[in-house]
């Protein structure tokens, strides 16, 4: 794609809340620096038609909700996705070509490297998977594996299953890694998850901001200002002529801690900072 060609940019929003607003604003931001004549416009998924996309050289598909609607159009230009977890696009994207994306989830080498790094005494790892999560619980055991943890997953069919699942991942302790699988990890189901998870005095990591205040000990996450520079760049790169539409894991990563719940717990967590520049530190090592 030149940029002789690139008429405009179209952005489309699962949802009108800040967190798709803070996206599209850094995004376009972005974009407009190194291409100031670049016209980019920002609809919700509800104000999608088809022939709106008919000009645009690039469509951003930001959230599930916009990236199920675009790819259930019959032809899009090419398209990028971003803030929705790998197994999502990968289901959504069936067999799909000029389609690529920036994951919500972390890598999951990430995601045990930072549970080593934090808790270093904890060595069992707990997961809750539904069908939908299968791959991804199966990609974060064979990381845990790769790190010497001792990786558990419960296959949950039914809201009911979560409670008995837990008191079966941890007879004796761990850490309870939460993935972004909305049929279990929800708004309905996460106040009980945490508070079973505290009351056995297991730990349990989220993969956004919101984990920490709601009562995760830690949180791994990209920003949607994180996410949206990925994107930019990726954006930048067609625009000045590349072919690459690539499907990556976000690049930088933020990580948030509760103390109050960590101290209830008896856990003397390193600052949020320190573990971050350790695990970016780790991560650049060969």
């Amino acid at each position: 794609m030149s940029a002789a060609h690139a008429a405009s940019i179209v952005v489309v929003l699962s949802e009108s809340g800040h967190v798709h607003q803070e996206f599209a604003q850094t995004f376009s931001n972005q974009v407009l620096r190194s291409q100031p004549g670049m016209q980019i416009s920002v609809i919700e998924v509800a104000q999608l038609a088809a022939n709106a996309l008919s000009e645009a050289s690039l469509v951003v598909g930001v959230g599930s909700r916009a990236a199920a609607a675009l790819l259930a159009l019959e032809s899009t230009p090419p398209l990028l996705l971003s803030m929705l977890p790998r197994e999502s696009f990968e289901r959504l994207r069936g067999q799909r070509t000029r389609v690529g994306a920036v994951f919500i989830d972390q890598p999951p080498a990430r995601y045990i490297s930072l549970i080593r790094l934090a808790l270093p005494e904890l060595e069992r790892v707990g997961m809750l998977s539904s069908r939908d999560s299968q791959d991804g619980v199966a990609r974060l055991m064979q990381a845990a594996r790769e790190q010497h943890l001792r990786g558990h997953n419960e296959l949950i069919a039914d809201e009911s299953d979560i409670m008995p699942a837990l008191q079966k991942l941890f007879p004796d302790g761990g850490v309870l890694l939460a993935t972004p699988d909305s049929s279990i990890f929800n708004a309905h189901t996460l106040p009980g998850i945490l508070l079973g998870a505290f009351r056995r005095k297991v730990p349990v990591i989220g993969f956004s901001a919101a984990y920490v205040s709601a009562g995760a000990v830690l949180s791994l996450y990209s920003s949607p200002e994180q996410l949206a520079s990925q994107c930019a760049d990726i954006a930048r790169n067609l625009l000045n002529g590349s072919t690459a539409l690539p499907a990556q894991y976000p690049r930088q990563f933020s990580i948030g801690i509760n103390d109050r719940v960590a101290r209830s717990l008896g856990l003397n967590l390193d600052s949020s900072t320190a573990l971050r520049e350790r695990l970016e530190k780790l991560e650049r090592q060969p």
